[in-house]
């Protein structure tokens, strides 16, 4: 099996807040770029249309010769999804109503091109092994970290997806048994403890309550929608002593489910990407590190390093190469294809 496509692909990234597209070489060359916002409140066929809006543009921008060499199209989107139909299934941060919404089919039948699909986490993790930071490992995890918490398992250097193409919801184990509540609905979920939206929320919550007149006086200053985890970064940084406590919950919690992950998958590599990640750094993967060194069982323990991802925002572009390749042309207009 072909680690990447036979030729150039088109390929999407369509996440909570905007939607980015490339035409990606089997080298992992990005020849042209496209973005714009995600339009999730005005609900599924906007997003749909927008998806297939950014992709013909991109096509249309290409010199005759790549077009015309173009073999496929790859979508990265947020989880839940069925990659065997091609559908977003009931994904929490995008907006409401996105509930079983066909998404590879309709692509496909517009640009005349073979489309596959697969949650955000599982591409990325393809592109990692494939050109970034887990290339040659058989036996890992990959973790993102940014307004959503997801995750994705490789196992003997094939995606894991369980008997439905559902597991790796890494962001939806349970850290606490109460607390928080979480986008998707339930409580205490490592998303709700330590994803951008989930300090966001703890955040607003505090707030409400009458517990932190500082973060009450940032929102006052860019209003409930304008909060983000990086004011509240800012903030604990600057000695806010509820932000600062949001944001060692936020840490600890993602050590504690880190050592979870660690006992049960045994892998050689955790490889831990996205936007709120790379801002925290070391301050977010240290402790987690000590955390598997002094609890997790002492052979995994040894085995596993705990690694930031390589690729950055391009890695759900780039993991559409091997996507594709794995899935190759059988998968076509509804989706629907082998697993990888």
């Amino acid at each position: 099996m072909s680690d990447v496509a036979s030729g150039p692909i088109l390929a999407i990234d369509m996440g909570a807040s905007r939607i980015r597209v490339g035409a990606v070489m089997p080298d992992g060359r990005i020849l042209a770029r496209g973005e714009g916002r995600t339009p999730g409140s005005q609900g599924a066929a906007a997003i749909v249309e927008a998806c297939r809006d950014h992709l013909a543009a991109l096509r249309e921008g290409l010199d005759e010769a790549t077009r015309a060499a173009l073999v496929g199209v790859s979508i990265s989107a947020p989880g839940p999804v069925d990659s065997r139909k091609g559908m977003l299934v009931d994904p929490p941060n995008i907006g409401a109503g996105i509930r079983d919404v066909a998404l590879a089919g309709p692509i496909s039948e517009s640009l005349g091109l073979p489309t596959v699909m697969d949650r955000d986490t599982n591409v990325a993790a393809l592109g990692e092994m494939t050109f970034g930071a887990a290339k040659g490992a058989r036996d890992f995890l990959y973790l993102t970290v940014s307004t959503g918490l997801g995750g994705a398992i490789v196992a003997g250097g094939q995606l894991y997806g369980g008997a439905d193409g559902f597991a790796g919801e890494i962001g939806h184990l349970p850290v606490a048994l109460d607390w928080p509540p979480c986008g998707c609905g339930g409580v205490g979920h490592l998303e709700a403890a330590s994803s951008g939206s989930g300090i966001v929320r703890q955040a607003l919550i505090a707030i409400d309550e009458g517990r932190a007149p500082r973060l009450a006086a940032i929102v006052d200053r860019v209003g409930r929608a304008g909060l983000d985890a990086r004011l509240v970064a800012e903030a604990a940084d600057a000695g806010d002593e509820i932000a600062a406590g949001i944001l060692d919950f936020a840490r600890r919690s993602f050590a504690t489910a880190v050592v979870g992950l660690v006992n049960t998958f045994n892998p050689e590599l955790i490889v831990v990407g996205g936007s709120l990640a790379v801002a925290q750094g070391d301050r977010l993967l240290e402790p987690a590190r000590q955390e598997v060194a002094h609890v997790a069982f002492r052979v995994p323990a040894a085995r596993v390093e705990i690694i930031p991802a390589a690729l950055g925002d391009d890695v759900g572009l780039l993991g559409g190469q091997p996507l594709l390749a794995r899935r190759g042309a059988s998968q076509s207009g509804g989706g629907r294809g082998v697993a990888c």
